[in-house]
């Protein structure tokens, strides 16, 4: 059976190599961290066979969903280049080195969502890993929305996946910090707690394009790119529990794929399902329809920056259990 994403081995084992790039984004200018980012991406390009291989595989699957169109070249190093330029973007936003003049906003939903803030509602954001992730912090923090505060944001992810990255990230700045659960403490009871953070005008934010560790035998399969791949029921779940209309689709992405100076486009558009008032038999049948929502969202931006897809593993790998088919 093929191996969940969260089994397959880290590429880096010593928490060294993140410690070293950490201190060099604090004293350096971005532009020329940027560049590291190069030799960096040869090297994994050279010694990470599993990177190859799924990049590939994504690749060739995406360009036989456009019929040769996208990507225009096959090009493994062009996606692990833009990782690593991405790995360096996140790092400089948590250590606050990212400027706002750095993130455009597309004009999908981004009024609705602004003006839903403005009014001290509060959302439930659904992000992937095309792209940048982080980018969902502008969504909090920008001025340019005129927002007066940061607003606070709760992450849903898999603790244990990012342990090494967030201590080492606390050791350089002691002020970084993330509220995180880790979905394998979500119950019933979590609910409510999070019902009264969106009402409290705070932002949820999770991934829909990782099935959990915790409950790998539950999931959605839907079609993406033209087969059939399993994306996380617990997600979708929790987001037809929330009862909300403030919920959205978001993706961050560079404008280009390796840029010294990078521009992040930042698109957010809202959920068209709706599950106020809805039944059991109704609702489920509206989690998958939120699920393929979100995935022909991401349909769409893979083919827009087909260069920027950072999930090295199988994707399209089925399980044997039964699941949320």
């Amino acid at each position: 059976m093929p191996k969940h994403w969260s089994e397959e081995k880290e590429q880096v084992r010593t928490s060294f190599p993140i410690l070293l790039m950490l201190k060099l984004i604090q004293i350096l200018p971005c532009w020329t961290v940027n560049m590291i980012a190069f030799p960096v991406a040869l090297f994994y390009f050279a010694f990470s066979r599993r990177a190859r291989i799924h990049v590939l595989h994504f690749q060739r699957q995406l360009r036989e969903f456009t019929h040769g169109v996208v990507p225009k070249k096959i090009s493994i190093y062009r996606t692990i280049l833009s990782f690593s330029i991405c790995l360096i973007e996140r790092v400089s936003g948590w250590l606050g080195k990212a400027g706002e003049d750095s993130i455009l906003f597309s004009d999908d939903d981004i009024e609705d969502y602004w003006n839903s803030l403005k009014a001290g509602k509060g959302a439930f954001l659904i992000g992937s890993h095309l792209g940048n992730i982080d980018l969902l912090r502008s969504l909090a923090v920008c001025s340019k929305a005129g927002l007066k505060k940061e607003i606070p944001v709760t992450a849903i992810m898999e603790i244990k996946s990012g342990e090494r990255f967030n201590a080492t990230l606390k050791k350089v700045n002691p002020s970084y910090e993330l509220t995180v659960i880790d979905p394998e403490d979500i119950g019933p009871e979590t609910i409510p707690v999070f019902q009264e953070k969106i009402q409290r005008g705070e932002i949820i934010v999770a991934t829909g394009d990782r099935t959990s560790i915790s409950a790998r035998n539950r999931f959605i399969r839907n079609s993406f790119l033209g087969k059939e791949a399993e994306f996380p029921y617990g997600v979708f779940l929790i987001a037809s529990l929330l009862q909300i209309r403030e919920l959205y689709f978001v993706f961050g992405l560079r404008e280009k794929t390796a840029m010294l100076n990078p521009k992040n486009r930042v698109h957010i558009h809202k959920a068209k399902t709706v599950f106020q008032d809805c039944g059991r038999t109704e609702r489920k049948q509206k989690i998958h329809e939120l699920c393929g929502e979100f995935a022909e969202l991401l349909e769409k931006y893979c083919k827009e920056k087909p260069y920027q897809w950072y999930n090295f593993f199988d994707f399209w790998a089925l399980t044997e259990y039964a699941g949320e088919k």
